[in-house]
């Protein structure tokens, strides 16, 4: 397969990711509490901003992620794709194929990562803080047994 196939193949690719991301984002926009959503419980509530907030962080990692891949399709269509934009080498087509809207090679990434940098610092998502919100949020149940309900 040609370098040109692989990046018109690589296009389609980001094309549905970048479909899938817009429907994601809509659906977990559409989960966040509104105040007036008529819960009068104050356990519902909090559960419900509780809930809310971990959809507000997943949009925004989402968001983060579908500007990566409108930058990397802004890039195929100029025709700097796959050019790395710290020492302009090709990129590997395998780096490509695994992370598509990546900017750099390998070895500029790691001296980026050695020097303590990031790329894109704005929005490089951190899946990792999303789950462990998620993680928390589900080992924060409590029963009516964790309450010491005995009259003093």
């Amino acid at each position: 397969m040609s370098r040109n196939d692989a990046v018109a193949k690589i296009k389609k690719h980001l094309l549905l990711q970048r479909e899938d991301l817009r429907s994601k984002i809509a659906e977990e926009m559409g989960l966040v509490f509104s105040p007036d959503d008529g819960i009068n419980d104050l356990g519902e509530t909090a559960a419900q901003v509780e809930q809310s907030e971990l959809h507000t962080q997943l949009a925004a990692l989402e968001t983060r992620e579908l500007v990566q891949i409108n930058k990397a399709l802004a890039l195929i269509e100029l025709g700097q794709y796959g050019s790395c934009q710290k020492c302009e080498k090709a990129i590997p087509l395998a780096r490509l194929q695994a992370v598509p809207f990546t900017t750099v090679c390998v070895e500029c990434q790691r001296r980026q990562e050695d020097a303590g940098e990031s790329d894109d610092d704005a929005y490089s998502a951190d899946w990792r803080k999303a789950y462990d919100h998620e993680r928390r949020s589900n080992n924060a149940e409590y029963s009516v047994s964790d309450f010491d309900l005995a009259s003093e």
